[in-house]
């Protein structure tokens, strides 16, 4: 009488499934953590807001701390397209 013997996964099989697993997670979780840190540098020394020496203030918005200026029909688009995303 011939048995069918069921086999088990063995440690090449387990060390297979632990590897997938752990290459989902890497690639879920930590290279988009990664790759935010790598690619974002915050700067060293903030510049003052009232400085005329940077970019930012000598396009027009420098004492306004580089907010947009909206009309107020762009406001209010906005606040729509905001509470229907917030939905």
């Amino acid at each position: 009488m011939k048995r069918k013997r069921m086999r088990r996964l063995g440690v090449l099989g387990l060390a297979a499934l632990a590897a997938l697993i752990m290459g989902f997670l890497a690639k879920r979780i930590m290279i988009p953590s990664a790759v935010h840190y790598i690619a974002y540098r915050a700067p060293d020394q903030p510049q003052p807001a009232g400085d005329t020496n940077t970019p930012a203030a000598s396009d027009g918005q420098g004492d306004n701390g580089g907010s947009e200026n909206l009309t107020p029909s762009d406001r209010s688009q906005l606040d729509a397209i905001i509470k229907r995303k917030a939905k």
